[in-house]
């Protein structure tokens, strides 16, 4: 057992009994807690001291690096950062999760898999009951309780900076469960677990971020057209014409391919699409998915019939590939479901986008998509 283990243990031991203390000596409790404080706050400081005292010593300047995010009650502790763990995106927020968890392994026909939910789209009105053993971490606009609610103690947190409310507690199934609502952001975080010291990293490791591990942006891009003979966005901001694909539409051998979906701008076009899922291919998937994109046939798709598009989305794509390699990026938007400009589009050309090519590019996200315009096969 870690030390981490320990202390947790230890600690829900208390923290379970600590209402029988308040009973018997009111205000005891909150005196631990502020003692307890003063404490960190001391060790911190005197940690910083040190340091400032050696590199003055050594002639030096004081410099405090990282690249762990902040978690969510302020600290700079991220006790998820390890390498069994991997990151998991939606609306603007980040968690850790254990690595070996499936994606929307949740609703219809879910198994008692641990899984991480985020991006999930049309379900099935099947009614599957959740195992009371299943683990699950949800990433959606609001949390995601059991049947009359989990009824969770909440306290206030900040979030990056941000306000939000943390609960947790366990459940009469025995299991451990907590969440994080940040409701300025509209995103919520709802974590079920068989250990409460699992339910914790889970949580611990929220963050707020702008773009997530995988290059995608919060909310979807506003990418204006390029001209075809230099590359450059146009004066005008017209779309760019077909012109003969080759085999350089994309970088053959990508160092990593971020492929980021994203939800649709409401009709009237004034709320742009949120990122709903992420992920970052790198080796083998990455190299497989940039010859497909090599492969496509040049030019853009048919335009949608006029029937179908009296709602047009207008920023005009459903997904957004981030293409990196040798230090450059190439981004390809991948349309589908608009009025015009459907296919892919890398800035400068466009090639075709078929039913089997959209499988292969949505398939490592795993949250299924809607087909509302006909792709060729």
């Amino acid at each position: 057992m870690s030390r981490y283990d320990v202390e947790t243990l230890v600690r829900d031991a208390f923290r379970s009994r600590e209402h029988e203390t308040e009973d018997a000596q009111p205000g005891l409790v909150g005196a631990v807690r502020a003692r307890v404080a003063r404490r960190r706050r001391a060790r911190v400081i005197a940690a910083g001291a040190g340091v400032l005292a050696v590199l003055a010593a050594a002639g030096g300047t004081a410099s405090v690096l990282t690249d762990r995010p902040p978690a969510v009650d302020g600290t700079a502790e991220d006790r998820a950062a390890t390498a069994d763990w991997r990151w998991e995106s939606s609306l603007g927020a980040e968690i850790r999760v254990p690595a070996g968890w499936a994606v929307n392994n949740f609703g219809c026909l879910m198994t008692g898999e641990p899984s991480v939910v985020r991006g999930q789209h049309i379900q099935f009105s099947c009614l599957t009951p959740e195992p009371v053993d299943k683990e699950i971490a949800v990433i959606g606009e609001r949390p995601v309780g059991q049947p009359g609610g989990d009824g969770l103690p909440g306290r206030e947190v900040t979030v990056d900076g941000v306000r939000a409310v943390r609960a947790e507690g366990r459940l009469p199934d025995g299991r451990y469960a907590g969440t994080v609502t940040v409701s300025a952001r509209e995103v919520a975080v709802t974590v079920r677990t068989r250990s409460a010291a699992t339910t914790r990293r889970i949580l611990d490791s929220l963050r707020l971020v702008e773009t997530d591990h995988a290059g995608c942006a919060a909310r979807r891009p506003e990418i204006t057209a390029a001209s075809p003979a230099t590359g450059v966005p146009s004066a005008s901001g017209a779309e760019s014409t077909s012109i003969p694909n080759k085999a350089t539409f994309v970088p053959s051998d990508p160092s990593s391919i971020g492929v980021c979906s994203y939800d649709s701008s409401l009709p009237d076009g004034t709320r742009p699409g949120r990122l709903q899922a992420s992920v970052r291919l790198t080796g083998a998937e990455a190299t497989a998915l940039a010859a497909a994109l090599n492969a496509a046939r040049p030019g853009s798709n048919p335009d949608a019939f006029a029937m179908s598009c009296r709602h047009p989305d207008p920023a005009g794509y459903n997904v957004l590939l981030v293409v990196r390699h040798g230090g450059e990026e190439t981004r390809v938007r991948v349309n589908w479901n608009g009025c015009t400009g459907r296919g892919l589009d890398n800035g400068a050309t466009r090639a075709q986008l078929t039913r089997s090519l959209l499988a292969t590019l949505m398939r490592p996200l795993h949250t299924g998509y809607v087909l509302q315009q006909k792709l060729p096969d």
